[in-house]
């Protein structure tokens, strides 16, 4: 795998120390480019600035500096650190320190079993040895994981085309930055998210040209991987993948967006569908919403298909009507439109459904409706319906309201036409 080995440890710049050793045995191995970090601080801001790591070596303890010589001497670990941030790597906790079986449990949680490991620093042992037991440790590590590759790869692409965007756009004005978010503020859009959406549409034109990421993604298989089938819960694994594509977590502090998800009720939700571009001068007052119960598609179903008048789950009904049921995802019917795996907050706390299986039934002729701020001000739950499916739902509520009916055409002539 591509990427820089990062070594943090308080001791790697140490002349002569174990670990400065180390490092320089790394260093000397040119399929290994490494760098030295001595604390935790510069641990976080190089993660920040860097896109590919492949492995992270990482003691347990360092000393704090000390502002004033008098202070006692202090150490910390980067477990609140490591808890509150995601690193795609292999993490290889590398310290004298005996780390707690609790410790290790709940990094493992968060990691993956396969991605964070510890070892102690083995007293007595060179810096060669040491090398060698780490090397084949990380070789290890890369023939278990080969389905990161191609992460790497698209995260080293981004970060190409990122430099080259920032470059091009620079070239062709200096202020370029302000001139759109001036911009986009004269003509009342929210100038802020305007900036950002159009460097990530020049950044995706131009990621979708790159061969290597192309040929990466044509060549991919899952059978570098456990298959399909022999994941715990593979129904409810795609079902997770899928809630992902389709829903964004959102901040509590993220600007209000087109395609923001609110709950009025304990039945009740709603999906901003007010233009982004005029958000900012209505949400002071009123907004535009496609309004949904919870209930809807198990109304649907029965109404429709008669599903769920007998109790029987799906797994037991016949494969005719499963194929049916289906195709209901493919939103061929005009009135109404489905998202999948939709979440839905529990009754009882802030926090999305875990079965990830319910879906979002919106009845689009009667779907739409006008909230004042009262009505929405803190009612969003902290997701938003992703593009392109936010662009998706506005088209096909317009294209609902927006049909003509025409004369109907006898049989006779369809069945001429149809024999020509």
């Amino acid at each position: 795998m591509n990427g820089v080995i990062l070594y943090a440890d308080d001791d790697v710049l140490q002349p002569n120390s174990f670990e400065n050793k180390l490092f320089s045995k790394f260093h000397a191995d040119s399929k290994y480019p490494i760098l030295p970090i001595t604390s935790i601080q510069d641990l976080k801001r190089t993660i920040q600035s860097l896109s590919t790591i492949r492995v992270l070596i990482l003691d347990w303890e360092f000393r704090v500096p000390k502002e004033d010589p008098d202070m006692p001497d202090r150490n910390e670990n980067p477990l609140d650190w490591l808890m509150s941030h995601h690193i795609y790597s292999l993490i290889y906790i590398y310290s004298r320190v005996d780390i707690k079986d609790k410790i290790k449990k709940d990094l493992k949680t968060r990691y993956g079993e396969n991605k964070i490991f510890f070892k102690r620093k083995a007293i007595g042992n060179s810096e060669s040895q040491e090398y060698e037991s780490i090397y084949n440790d990380i070789v290890k590590f890369e023939e278990d994981n080969k389905h990161m590759e191609l992460p790497f790869i698209w995260s080293q692409s981004i970060n190409h085309f990122i430099h080259s965007i920032f470059n091009e756009l620079e070239t062709a004005s200096p202020n370029w930055i302000k001139e759109i978010r001036d911009t986009a503020k004269n003509d009342g859009a929210e100038p802020v998210s305007e900036v950002i959406n159009i460097f990530n549409n020049l950044l995706n034109e131009s990621i979708i040209q790159n061969k290597t990421l192309r040929d990466a993604l044509n060549t991919y298989s899952y059978e570098d991987q456990d298959t399909y089938e022999n994941q715990d819960k593979p129904e409810e694994n795609t079902a997770k993948l899928y809630q992902r594509i389709f829903y964004t977590k959102i901040t509590d502090d993220a600007p209000i967006m087109t395609g923001d998800i609110f709950k009025f009720n304990d039945n009740e939700y709603g999906i901003l569908i007010t233009p982004e571009c005029e958000i900012r001068e209505k949400k002071e007052f009123a907004l535009d919403f496609l309004i949904f119960e919870i209930k809807n598609i198990n109304e649907y179903l029965l109404k429709t298909y008669n599903y769920g008048s007998n109790g029987s789950p799906f797994n037991e009904i016949k494969e005719k009507q499963k194929e049916k049921l289906r195709k209901i995802f493919n939103n061929s019917d005009s009135t109404i439109h489905l998202l999948p795996s939709f979440p839905f907050l529990s009754e009882n706390i802030n926090e999305a459904n875990n079965t990830y299986n319910r879906c979002a039934c919106i009845y689009l002729r009667k779907a739409f409706a006008i909230k004042k701020k009262e009505e929405y001000d803190d009612k969003r739950i902290g997701y938003k319906l992703n593009s392109p499916y936010i662009q998706q739902l506005r088209q096909r509520y317009v294209a609902f309201f927006g049909r003509y009916g025409v004369p109907a055409i006898p049989e006779t002539l369809r069945d001429f036409n149809l024999s020509g």
